[in-house]
């Protein structure tokens, strides 16, 4: 995963045709779970890029991305974009392999 830790790297992706981001906490225990939901979906997915954004290390690029894609902030939460509109998010338990797959069909 990508980290992302300015809000340049986030403007670059919203030029994407697809790109998804994960928000995650590096202090909570539910965002270690979908974290390694998100990390296995990786591995069985290697073409697919995920850009990693950490809260509380980039609150900065965290509070934008709420701002630019009016989705509220949660983490661990996870945003599908494709051409820069978000057509997919989820938070907390709802971010696993499956959804990721399931959503990207």
């Amino acid at each position: 995963m990508e980290l992302l830790e300015n809000t340049e790297d986030f403007e670059r992706l919203l030029a994407e045709p697809l790109a998804i981001i994960f928000k995650h906490s590096t202090s909570c225990g539910i965002s270690a779970h979908a974290l390694d939901e998100t990390e296995r979906f990786l591995a069985e997915n290697p073409e697919q890029a995920i850009y990693k954004v950490e809260v509380i290390e980039s609150r900065e690029v965290s509070d934008y991305i709420e701002a630019k894609t009016g989705v509220r902030h949660a983490s661990p939460q996870l945003l599908v974009l494709r051409g820069g509109a978000v057509v997919w998010h989820d938070s907390h338990a709802g971010v696993t392999a499956e959804a990721i797959a399931t959503c990207l069909g």
